[in-house]
């Protein structure tokens, strides 16, 4: 709301400045409008940002991703346990494995049924 402020008091001064002859009011009332409308416009643009990270974060495909990928690595944290002998190693490896095969699994079946929505539409 402060930006609406501040650009209509630009205006105004820009104005008054401009009728009353005095170039610097003139011109401080157009530096005061312009930066408001660029601060807006940035809150703007940030906002529309924050929408997209959120919807990325939503998508069960890069969920899907994300969890074959912990699903992975969690085997070869397992694996190299087993190798060492290092059955702490071994065991945090089975159950970060598991987790992201858990996590892969969840975001197949929330894809399907978004794929089954649409389907239907």
């Amino acid at each position: 709301m402060s930006g609406y402020i501040n650009q209509a008091s630009g205006y105004v001064k820009e104005t008054v400045g401009g009728l009353v002859g005095s170039e610097k009011m003139k011109d401080e009332g157009h530096s005061q409008r312009t930066q408001a409308i660029g601060e807006q416009e940035m809150q703007k643009n940030k906002e529309q940002r924050q929408e997209q990270v959120q919807e990325v974060k939503e998508d069960p495909s890069v969920n899907k991703a994300q969890g074959g990928a912990t699903a992975a690595a969690g085997a070869a944290q397992k694996y190299l346990g087993k190798l060492t002998g290092n059955t702490d190693k071994e065991q945090q490896g089975h159950q970060r494995q598991a987790e992201g095969t858990g996590e892969k699994k969840l975001n197949e079946q929330k894809q399907e049924k978004q794929q089954q929505q649409k389907s239907d539409e």
